[in-house]
């Protein structure tokens, strides 16, 4: 009994320790509360602070707690439904978690919580994070969320008549009930409906063991959907016709097959009425289920596609683009079912023209406003019309009609007719139409790209900084790539049986393959160079289209992954996270298909990042912050996937960017960029996410033997040019008495006016690299546990392979302080005079600087990169040889000789005590 009085004092033990520092012990401590639960579900009443500690650790840093919190966040709901509401939040945030087992564990809960709750927002938001997952790289976790989809939309309807006049009164009213769900979550991003087509393709898929039932389903969705429309009454509340059609194009996208002849009948009023701005929308939605549809579903009345074949071509100049787009599409489909393209060819023929007429006009001038606006409206026509249809047999129809013409490409004539109208004379607006409706026939005539004038024209835009107009020409350059790919993708899987791959005549198959690898090799090989420029110049919009065009080549092989890898990883480092994200899945791609050359790439590329991060982003830190991050973590994610042998050159050739030659520092602007460059590679160690411990070793041993080597030359400089120490003058007071020894040790050195300002500035210089390169070594060992260098901490890691744990509570403010503070010194000729002498008593007292310079790990060879005139490459970076670089780190800025090794003296042991607490100072 008396143990059992202490039940509550037990239980509050083990909610204290749940906001332990220690990983373990939280993880544990939410996994015993987990059992206690299990055992006595009062206690979620009697400890009120149960649910603020969960959802604190719910964002936990470590994976494990997270996972351990999901676990019981589990449970209490299980024991509590009403907590659904506080713990949703946390649940829906931790489905996109970097740990998979969080992920699958956060999906299985959001479908218990959309089983028991009848909330249509908190569902909706469950559907869209379930097909967010659909999509995830991970493939158990794409197939998790496939499967929780086909339980919560499809599953409740398998055993449902396949008449529908047989379907229950529930049965109508919970499919009418799912089926707003559909379209309220089709509503929320462009990219969920893009997921919801690929989760149905999946799942009415062959391969899929219930494809038929999932069939059925889909069809009775469908049926519902069209009743919807109609109806106004049977529509489900809230909803509107438009998305109600919006849903329908999913369908039609997925599986044409799930629709009738009968339900087209339906759509063909919406293509007549265009009398305000939401028609056109609800056009749009119409005309893709017909693009879709009728190659599926011929057995369409003649008469009812010759009707919406007139009000398709009579509503063209009241479209918009993206309406002009799918509408000419249409247009050709129902073509190949009519069989009659000289409705079309007049079409073309009115507009070339139109065209012809306006081309001797000044569109610039006011009195020609009408026609400025008639002659974009007729390129976006002939833009849309020449990419989907196909007119190379009908050149006798055109020749006929144009009589003047005697050419032989009908996607030429149009190209022709457009070309005056993107001079750089034009208005801006003009040549925007232009250059996107030539870019959209080349998409289907790959051969254009080949010719000079056209190339030239790119060209020049490319090569002039106007973002807008670069922006269509690249946008263009994107799509037709993205199409190749489409292509090479689909060739080697064989056709479905519903088609899925019929597309509109041209597109589908009649273009030969020799013209569109050209096209791909000469847009690579000729613009690249534009393109890399581009995407390097700027985060506004063309930037993002330029990166995806540099990824989409990649991905391709066109070029030699080393004209791009450089680029890609300074565009990891861009603020605007859809371009890190694009280069970071094209950097990663290259580096699995060629990592043994990129090896040699990655000190260019960081390099580029620099110049990147300094010329456009205007922030030469090697760090964010919220929390501090390294910029080049993304780059040292992917490295980490190699192995440890080459994960350590990188760290030693990183390291040796960082050494210098004192005497050829560039001094020139108010921070000088060798400094500048020195404190974007330290700042970027500081916060590198280590994956294992002997990799974090061999980073701190780099790091000390650049500052106990390089530092050695430079403490020397110090001594004998700032301050006028002397060997002869050390020598010399050591034979002298020892009274006089003392008293010479025990003023403090001034700096001396023999030395230039500009001497002083470069030895300053040199010392904050190193000083700061030091403070950063002394941070990582604190944040990470390892202590100083010669402890005893150090000789207990066992097992080095192991990721390393770091400290609570070291966040890295002062180390960014301190970095900050030193360069600040270079501000006033006595805050340089304080750094010099600082970083000499560093390198006289630090008892850790010498037993590296010592050469304590003998194993390790620092690289160096010697200049193009050096010919003796084991010259240390520091400038002198060895030999007298052992004399120098024998003088001092006190000016005591150098004492045999031996046991240290009290004094020694008294700054062994100032380095610990200068170790300290980072905690």
């Amino acid at each position: 009994m008396a143990f059992c009085r202490q039940f509550d004092v037990a239980f509050k033990i083990l909610l204290d320790s749940i906001t332990s520092e220690q990983t373990t012990v939280r993880t544990r401590s939410l996994k015993s509360v987990t059992q206690m639960l299990e055992k006595d579900p009062s206690l979620l009443e009697r400890a009120r602070n149960v649910k603020a500690l969960l959802v604190k650790c719910a964002a936990d840093a470590s994976p494990m707690v997270r996972d351990s919190t999901l676990m019981l966040i589990g449970k209490c709901i299980q024991q509590k439904p009403a907590l659904e509401q506080e713990f949703f939040s946390a649940v829906v945030s931790l489905a996109s978690d970097p740990a998979v087992n969080v992920r699958k564990r956060s999906m299985k809960l959001l479908k218990d919580m959309f089983a028991r709750n009848a909330r249509k927002e908190m569902r909706v938001i469950i559907a869209e994070c379930l097909l967010q997952s659909s999509n995830d790289p991970e493939k158990v976790i794409s197939e998790t969320a496939n499967q929780l989809l086909e339980e919560i939309l499809f599953s409740p309807f398998w055993k449902c008549p396949d008449v529908a006049a047989d379907t229950s009164i529930q049965d109508r009213l919970a499919l009418k009930e799912h089926l707003s769900l559909i379209v309220s979550v089709t509503q929320r991003s462009d990219s969920v409906c893009t997921s919801l087509v690929l989760l149905l393709q999946t799942l009415l898929g062959s391969k899929t063991k219930t494809f038929e039932a999932n069939f059925k389903v889909c069809r009775m969705y469908v049926s519902t959907a069209f009743e919807s429309m109609i109806d106004q009454e049977a529509r489900p509340e809230g909803l509107e016709q438009k998305h109600v059609v919006q849903s329908l194009t999913i369908f039609a996208r997925a599986d044409a097959r799930l629709f009738n002849p009968e339900q087209l009948q339906y759509l063909q009023p919406y293509v007549s009425n265009l009398s305000n701005p939401e028609d056109c929308s609800l056009l749009r939605s119409v005309v893709v289920v017909f693009r879709c549809v009728l190659p599926v579903v011929p057995a369409v009345q003649q008469t009812l596609l010759r009707e919406v074949q007139s009000a398709l071509l009579a509503n063209l100049a009241k479209l918009g683009k993206m309406e002009l787009n799918e509408v000419a599409a249409c247009l050709w489909t129902m073509n190949g079912i009519l069989r009659n393209p000289d409705r079309l060819v007049r079409l073309v023929a009115s507009l070339i023209k139109h065209l012809q007429s306006l081309k001797g006009k000044d569109m610039l001038e006011q009195s020609e406003k009408e026609n400025f606006r008639r002659a974009r409206k007729c390129i976006q026509i002939a833009g849309a019309v020449g990419k989907h249809c196909d007119f190379e047999n009908q050149i006798a129809e055109f020749q006929k009609v144009l009589p003047a013409w005697k050419g032989t490409s009908a996607s030429g004539l149009i190209v022709d007719s457009i070309k005056p109208f993107a001079n750089k004379k034009q208005p801006l607006a003009l040549q925007v139409d232009a250059l996107n409706s030539i870019g959209l026939i080349c998409q289907s005539s790959p051969h254009h790209f080949n010719q000079a004038e056209i190339s030239s024209i790119f060209e020049q835009v490319l090569a002039v900084r106007q973002p807008d107009i670069q922006n269509v020409v690249l946008s263009n350059f994107r799509d037709f790539f993205a199409m190749q790919e489409s292509q090479h993708s689909t060739k080697s899987e064989p056709l479905e049986a519903d088609g899925a791959r019929t597309t509109s005549g041209k597109l589908g198959g009649s273009m030969k393959a020799s013209e569109s690898d050209g096209a791909s090799a000469l847009i690579a090989q000729r613009f690249l160079h534009n393109v890399l420029a581009i995407a390097l110049a700027s985060q506004d919009v063309a930037a993002l289209t330029a990166t995806e065009v540099v990824a989409s080549i990649n991905r391709q092989g066109l070029v030699h992954p080393k004209e791009s890898g450089p680029a890609l990883v300074a565009l990891e480092t861009s603020p605007s996270p859809a371009i890190a994200g694009v280069a970071f899945q094209a950097h990663r791609d290259l580096h699995q298909q060629h990592e043994s050359m990129f090896e040699r790439e990655y000190m260019r590329a960081i390099l580029e990042a620099y110049r990147y991060q300094r010329d456009i982003v205007k922030d030469t830190h090697g760090f964010t912050t919220g929390p501090y991050a390294s910029k080049l973590h993304s780059t040292f994610e992917i490295i980490k996937s190699s192995k440890a042998k080459y994960q350590k050159k990188f760290i030693s050739n990183y390291c040796a960017k960082i050494d210098f030659d004192v005497d050829k520092l560039d001094l020139s602007g108010t921070v000088p960029s060798t400094l500048q460059l020195a404190r974007f590679l330290i700042e970027n160690l500081a916060f590198f996410d280590y994956g294992r411990v002997d990799e974090l070793l061999h980073t701190l041993t780099c790091m000390e033997k650049i500052v106990a080597d390089t530092g050695s030359g430079v403490s020397h400089s110090i001594n004998t040019e700032v301050f006028g120490v002397r060997v002869d003058t050390i020598l010399r007071a050591a034979d002298d008495s020892g009274a006089k020894a003392e008293e010479t040790t025990s003023h403090e050195p001034a700096a001396t006016d023999s030395v230039t300002a500009l001497r002083l500035r470069q030895l300053t210089t040199a010392s904050i690299i190193l000083s700061c390169l030091w403070d950063t070594r002394t941070f990582l060992r604190r944040l990470y546990g390892l202590g100083s260098k010669d402890s005893k901490a150090n000789g207990k890691l066992k097992d080095v392979n192991r990721a390393p744990t770091k400290t609570s509570g070291i966040t890295g403010d002062k180390l960014v302080a301190a970095i900050s503070a030193r360069v600040d010194s270079l501000q006033s000729h006595e805050a340089m005079s304080k750094q010099c002498r600082e970083f000499v008593e560093l390198l006289s007292i630090d008892d850790e600087v010498k037993v590296a310079a010592e050469g304590e790990e003998e194993g390790l060879v620092r690289p160096q990169t010697p200049s193009g005139d050096e010919a003796d490459t084991s010259m240390p970076m520091s400038g002198g040889s060895r030999a007298s670089m052992k004399r120098k780190r024998s003088a001092s800025v006190a000016g005591t000789p150098h004492k045999k090794r031996g046991k240290p003296s009290l004094g020694r042991r008294k700054s062994s005590r100032r380095s610990a607490e200068a170790d300290d100072e980072w905690e």
